[in-house]
Protein backbone atom coordinates (compact mmCIF):
# COMPACT_ATOMS: atom_id res chain seq x y z
CA UNK A 1 0.00 0.00 0.00
CA UNK A 2 2.29 2.82 -1.22
CA UNK A 3 1.34 6.14 0.31
CA UNK A 4 2.53 9.26 -1.53
CA UNK A 5 2.28 13.01 -1.01
CA UNK A 6 0.17 14.70 -3.69
CA UNK A 7 -0.28 18.41 -4.48
CA UNK A 8 -3.74 19.31 -5.81
CA UNK A 9 -3.57 23.14 -5.89
CA UNK A 10 -1.20 26.04 -5.31
CA UNK A 11 -1.27 29.63 -4.08
CA UNK A 12 1.22 32.21 -5.34
CA UNK A 13 2.77 35.18 -3.53
CA UNK A 14 3.04 38.66 -5.08
CA UNK A 15 6.37 37.74 -6.69
CA UNK A 16 4.75 34.82 -8.52
CA UNK A 17 6.35 32.03 -6.48
CA UNK A 18 4.38 29.17 -4.95
CA UNK A 19 3.87 30.08 -1.29
CA UNK A 20 1.20 27.59 -0.22
CA UNK A 21 0.02 24.24 -1.52
CA UNK A 22 -3.03 22.12 -0.98
CA UNK A 23 -1.72 18.57 -0.52
CA UNK A 24 -2.57 15.27 1.07
CA UNK A 25 -1.51 11.65 1.38
CA UNK A 26 -2.84 9.26 -1.25
CA UNK A 27 -2.92 5.46 -1.34
CA UNK A 28 -1.79 4.45 -4.82
CA UNK A 29 -3.33 0.99 -4.56
CA UNK A 30 -6.86 2.25 -3.94
CA UNK A 31 -6.52 5.74 -5.50
CA UNK A 32 -8.10 7.18 -2.35
CA UNK A 33 -6.99 9.79 0.12
CA UNK A 34 -5.43 8.52 3.35
CA UNK A 35 -5.27 12.15 4.51
CA UNK A 36 -7.44 14.62 2.60
CA UNK A 37 -5.66 17.62 1.07
CA UNK A 38 -5.20 20.65 3.28
CA UNK A 39 -3.33 23.92 2.94
CA UNK A 40 0.31 24.05 3.94
CA UNK A 41 3.18 26.51 3.56
CA UNK A 42 5.70 25.67 0.82
CA UNK A 43 8.39 25.13 3.47
CA UNK A 44 6.71 21.84 4.40
CA UNK A 45 6.95 20.60 0.82
CA UNK A 46 10.61 21.66 0.66
CA UNK A 47 11.30 19.82 3.93
CA UNK A 48 9.64 16.64 2.62
CA UNK A 49 11.76 16.85 -0.53
CA UNK A 50 14.92 17.50 1.48
CA UNK A 51 14.28 14.34 3.50
CA UNK A 52 13.98 12.29 0.32
CA UNK A 53 10.20 12.00 -0.01
CA UNK A 54 8.63 12.06 -3.43
CA UNK A 55 5.94 14.68 -3.93
CA UNK A 56 3.60 14.25 -6.89
CA UNK A 57 0.86 16.30 -8.54
CA UNK A 58 -2.63 15.61 -9.86
CA UNK A 59 -4.40 17.72 -12.48
CA UNK A 60 -8.04 18.26 -13.37
CA UNK A 61 -8.79 17.16 -16.91
CA UNK A 62 -12.44 17.74 -17.70
CA UNK A 63 -14.43 15.88 -15.05
CA UNK A 64 -11.50 13.60 -14.19
CA UNK A 65 -8.38 13.95 -12.07
CA UNK A 66 -5.23 12.61 -13.73
CA UNK A 67 -1.83 11.87 -12.22
CA UNK A 68 0.86 14.40 -12.93
CA UNK A 69 4.62 14.47 -12.57
CA UNK A 70 6.72 14.80 -9.44
CA UNK A 71 7.96 18.15 -8.16
CA UNK A 72 11.44 19.08 -7.02
CA UNK A 73 13.03 22.00 -5.19
CA UNK A 74 14.59 24.82 -7.20
CA UNK A 75 16.75 27.67 -5.96
CA UNK A 76 15.36 31.06 -7.01
CA UNK A 77 18.18 33.02 -5.37
CA UNK A 78 20.30 32.61 -2.24
CA UNK A 79 17.93 31.94 0.65
CA UNK A 80 14.84 31.39 -1.52
CA UNK A 81 13.63 28.07 -2.89
CA UNK A 82 10.38 27.03 -4.49
CA UNK A 83 9.10 24.00 -6.38
CA UNK A 84 8.90 23.11 -10.06
CA UNK A 85 7.80 20.12 -12.11
CA UNK A 86 10.60 17.56 -12.31
CA UNK A 87 11.68 16.61 -15.83
CA UNK A 88 12.20 12.90 -16.30
CA UNK A 89 15.56 11.93 -17.76
CA UNK A 90 15.44 11.83 -21.54
CA UNK A 91 12.00 13.39 -21.74
CA UNK A 92 10.98 16.58 -23.43
CA UNK A 93 8.87 19.28 -21.82
CA UNK A 94 6.32 17.82 -19.39
CA UNK A 95 2.70 17.70 -20.46
CA UNK A 96 1.73 19.45 -17.22
CA UNK A 97 3.13 22.53 -15.49
CA UNK A 98 2.53 24.03 -12.06
CA UNK A 99 0.57 26.78 -13.79
CA UNK A 100 -1.95 24.11 -14.82
CA UNK A 101 -2.81 23.30 -11.21
CA UNK A 102 -5.88 24.91 -9.64
CA UNK A 103 -5.04 28.13 -7.78
CA UNK A 104 -6.48 29.07 -4.41
CA UNK A 105 -6.36 32.40 -2.61
CA UNK A 106 -5.15 32.99 0.93
CA UNK A 107 -6.17 36.69 1.02
CA UNK A 108 -9.01 36.15 3.47
CA UNK A 109 -6.78 34.50 6.08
Amino acid sequence: MPIIRVITAVSYNKQGHVQYVRWGLADTDSNRWKVAPSESHIIHVLEALRYGEDVWTVFPEGDRIVPGPRVHAVKVRPGLKTIAIAHEDGSEEPAYTLEGLPVFSRDAI
